[in-house]
């Protein structure tokens, strides 16, 4: 692969162009001060301002959220700046695979599959909505969802991004047509708008169509017409998903993660045995279920009380590990730029370790009935 191109920011060589659109245009870039062992190749995203406000917004919005976001589904932005003047590039992490169109172009996904990359991009959107103000996307799609050979799933492209919980009606629409909620027809997009175009991307890969193209009944798609061979359950779910009234839709990704439980997954075949399905998230177990009280009490308040000091000690290493970056990095030279980047890395992990104890502190204070889980998990 040739990388030909301009030197940008001192560091990425201009490589091929990925893709064009309305107002910037993507390129492969290869990374001249990759050390050993990491990856190689990074995405760049142009933008050349020609006037119009709103097109600078979004793009200076996605590089801020971008930047805040640390999941392992989610490209990390790596550089943000203004070279040559008047041209805006936003410097990102390749996730790698090939996007779900292109997979579909070459067969169609079975249901096995589509549940795994239902549950994955649910797990992703969880993390997005669950920050303060929740992250919403408003462009999933097919090419916005990249699968790699194991079958993570990586979301990309938040050209779209928004990063509050609502905006007012008259605001610019964003969205894909056929993948878009009604209410992006006014502007308006919640975490339900999400799960109404992930919902839509899952019926798009399953029937081989676009959702435009999908039998209706009123607004609503008439998937029991559509998708008759579809197990009775995953279709529910996608039913619940596409409802035309985002108030009737689950609310968040978590409403539809225990929506799946509940519905028995189909056999897994064995061309699929490459790829590891992903599983519901731990919530929908509760912890030391066979376990009489009042022990089960007793466990449950020693994990909580791991899991606290857990979370305490990461958060205070995370603060510590910025805080001596920060004091030394201006004394370090030509070390300064790796000092900073090295702390960042670092910060990241022990906030996905933070992560973890308050997942760990949800699961020990969970009391769910066993009737809740699905067959084959009591």
């Amino acid at each position: 692969m040739s990388f030909t191109g301009p030197l940008l920011g001192g560091r990425w060589r201009l490589g091929p162009r990925l893709g064009q659109g309305a107002q910037a245009e993507t390129y492969l870039a290869r990374d001249e001060q990759a050390g050993k062992g990491e990856p190689g190749e990074v995405v760049v995203k142009r933008l050349v301002l020609r006037g119009g406000w709103k097109t600078f917004d979004l793009f200076e919005r996605e590089a801020r959220v971008l930047a805040q976001l640390r999941h392992p589904g989610v490209p990390r932005q790596l550089g943000h700046f203004e070279e040559p003047p008047g041209t805006f590039n936003l410097v990102m992490q390749r996730m790698p695979g090939e996007n779900l169109r292109e997979v579909a172009k070459r067969r169609r996904l079975s249901e096995v599959e589509l549940r795994d990359v239902l549950i994955r991009t649910l797990e992703i959107l969880d993390y997005l909505h669950g920050r303060a103000p929740p992250v919403v996307h408003r462009d999933i799609k097919p090419t916005n969802l990249v699968r790699a050979p194991d079958g993570r799933i990586s979301l990309v492209d938040f050209g779209g991004v928004l990063d509050a919980a609502r905006e007012r009606g008259g605001s610019t629409i964003v969205g894909t047509f056929g993948y878009m909620a009604p209410e992006q027809l006014h502007g308006q997009a919640t975490a339900a708008t999400d799960l109404y175009a992930l919902g839509a991307t899952v019926v798009a890969l399953a029937g081989g169509v676009e959702p435009e193209e999908v039998p209706r009944k009123g607004l609503r798609m008439d998937l029991a017409r559509h998708l008759p061979a579809m197990d009775a359950g995953l279709r529910a779910v996608l039913e619940q998903m596409t409802a035309p009234d985002p108030d009737q839709r689950p609310q968040r990704a978590r409403d539809v993660m225990k929506l799946l439980a509940s519905a028995p997954a189909p056999a897994p075949v064995k061309a699929l045995a490459t790829v590891t399905p992903a599983r519901p998230p731990a919530p929908v177990r509760r912890m030391f279920g066979g376990v009489p009280e009042p022990v089960g009490t007793l466990l449950r308040l020693t994990m909580l009380a791991f899991a606290i000091g857990g979370w305490v000690g990461m958060t205070a290493a995370r603060f510590a590990v910025l805080a001596v970056a920060w004091m030394i990095s201006p004394v370090s030279f030509g070390l300064r730029g790796a000092i900073r980047d090295g702390a960042t890395e670092v910060a990241a992990m022990l906030e996905e370790g933070r992560e973890g104890f308050s997942d760990l502190a949800r699961r020990s204070v969970a009391r769910r009935k066993r009737a809740a889980l699905p067959p084959g998990r009591r």
